[in-house]
Parts: C-alpha cells; structure tokens; sequence
C-alpha cells in the first residue's frame, strides 16, 4: 500500500510539472494568436496572451496532475491475465 502511494504522489508530481509547461505553452499560443488583437489590457490589467497562459497553466496542472496519478496507479496495479 506505501508503495501504491508513493507511486501515485510520484505520478501527480510529474503531470503536474508536465501540466504547467504545456498548459502555459499552450496557453500563450492560443492567447498570441487568436487574444492578440483584444484589449483586454484595458479590463484585467493583463494583456491576452498572459490571460490565456495563466488559465492554461491551471487547467493542465489540475488534468495533467490527476491523469498522472490514474496512470501511475495504473502502471503499478498488478494484471490478472486471464486465459
């Protein structure tokens, strides 16, 4: 069981680094191409392209973190091979 949950808090780690650079990636991608134009510097203070990659920095580290965990688990589970 220790080992199940070291694995799981190992897997949540790295989707949760890997969440944060490609949402941020993302994020500034859709947000420089299709948010440039907008001025909603005018509103929030911050221009599109920051808007869109912050949002996307917390939206892959939560998905990325909890589908890093399920395939961790997933990966450590035992299989029953059935023939």
């Amino acid at each position: 069981m220790k080992r199940k949950l070291s694995f799981g808090i190992l897997g949540g780690f790295i989707g949760f680094v890997v969440g944060v650079i490609g949402g941020g990636y993302l994020g500034l991608v859709v947000g420089g191409t299709f948010l440039g134009g907008l001025e909603v510097h005018k509103y929030t203070g911050l221009e599109g392209y920051e808007l869109a990659a912050y949002v996307g920095v917390i939206i892959g580290a939560i998905i990325a973190t909890l589908w890093g965990i399920k395939l961790a688990l997933r990966i450590t589970s035992p299989t029953k091979k059935k023939i």
